[in-house]
């Protein structure tokens, strides 16, 4: 069995575009930018933008979404959520340790929005 199956990726353009509209739930810091919205699907949904020009190396921007998608498995929302995360410029800068604490810190807030 898949770790990170299809059903909790967005998949479409159409669906990073729902996200990228209107977010309802935005949480960011100098690495992260976390945006969401109520889900479309009867599960939480994880799509991850690392662009070239923030982060340049392909090793690195593979270690950023795979550490995000980590994340996103250990951390399952009460409700269905679609979630973007777009790593800015910083990210690549920070050891596998520090990107977990800071991922971790920036869930938490993003859960507490979402609950509340």
């Amino acid at each position: 069995m898949p770790t990170f199956p299809n059903t909790a990726r967005l998949s479409q353009p159409d669906h990073y575009r729902r996200v990228f509209d209107s977010p309802e739930y935005k949480v960011s810091s100098g690495a992260f930018l976390l945006l969401a919205i109520p889900g479309a699907t009867q599960s939480s949904r994880l799509g991850v933008v690392v662009a070239k020009k923030n982060i340049r190396l392909a090793v690195r921007r593979n270690r950023i979404k795979r550490l995000v998608r980590e994340q996103f498995r250990h951390h399952r929302f009460d409700g269905a959520i679609d979630l973007v995360v777009l790593a800015r410029s910083g990210a690549d800068k920070m050891d596998n340790p520090g990107l977990w604490q800071e991922l971790d810190r920036l869930w938490r807030m993003l859960e507490q929005k979402v609950n509340s």
